[in-house]
């Protein structure tokens, strides 16, 4: 019998520059990925009906420093463009992930939960680092599925000028209610055991609560690049990583194990 893949929609264009590593992760997992420029996308939404999930890619769309994804948000405030993709972000069987500048556009045109802001890093400066990343065993995505039983260390670049999620108190206890943080930035382990790799600055922007990453139904919003985080060979401290690693190809299995569960999954809901 021949084995049949989800079909993935990455949309590319304005800007977007981490489409290629997005499409190489969700293919690897197992998945089938295609290519649409934004435009037309947004000029048929219809077309998100063919497929079982998408991924939305980062990378200074239409200029980082223009509003961190204000501008593309502006360029896709269609009507039934946002109809069309507000159906899909509820759709429990419709898997999404977005990152960065992706995640920036969802919070400009209000389409995450509860009223969830992005701002400038209290740095006041464009951060480009490794980071430390802990799990939200209470989060029940299924793209954290494989993730939670990872006994190693969770690590991950992170590349943006306004990361800071923002929410006040009271939107802050509905999405720590429902359980919809996934990911937090945290003191880690991997330079020494008894102090964080970061020393005592663990939060790279000043997210409310060290918010790194939200879950919530299929979607799963970063500022991580879990995308660009693939094969160990990667990482400035690998050496560290050898009684983690379980497989022939390097690959860093964070990334593999949180494509590898939401492929699994969409693969049940082919028709």
């Amino acid at each position: 019998m021949k084995n049949i893949k989800p079909k993935i929609l990455i949309p590319r264009g304005l800007g977007i520059n981490s489409h290629e590593e997005l499409k190489y992760v969700f293919e690897l997992a197992g998945a089938e990925v295609d290519f649409i420029l934004w435009n037309d996308l947004i000029n048929n939404p219809n077309i998100l009906n063919n497929y079982q999930g998408a991924g939305l890619a980062g990378g200074f769309a239409m200029g980082d420093s223009l509003g961190a994804g204000q501008s593309l948000a502006n360029r896709i405030k269609d009507p039934d463009f946002i109809y069309k993709f507000k159906e899909k972000i509820e759709d429990e069987k419709f898997l999404i992930y977005s990152v960065c500048n992706s995640l920036q556009i969802m919070a400009k045109l209000d389409l995450l939960p509860g009223k969830i802001g992005t701002m400038q890093n209290d740095s006041g400066k464009h951060e480009t680092l490794m980071w430390d990343i802990k799990i939200n065993y209470k989060n029940k995505s299924v793209w954290l599925k494989y993730l939670k039983d990872y006994p190693g260390p969770v690590f991950a670049p992170i590349s943006h000028g306004e990361g800071k999620i923002f929410l006040d108190e009271e939107n802050l206890k509905i999405i720590q209610d429902r359980n919809i943080v996934a990911l937090t930035y945290t003191q880690g382990y991997i330079c020494n055991e008894f102090e964080s790799s970061r020393g005592n600055r663990y939060n790279p922007n000043g997210s409310t609560a060290n918010i790194a990453g939200l879950a919530w139904k299929g979607n799963l919003l970063l500022f991580p690049h879990f995308e660009r985080f693939h094969h160990n060979f990667q990482r400035h401290d690998r050496h560290k990583l050898k009684e983690y690693e379980k497989n022939k190809e390097g690959l860093y299995l964070p990334t593999y194990l949180m494509f590898k569960s939401a492929v699994e999954e969409m693969c049940k809901h082919i028709k």
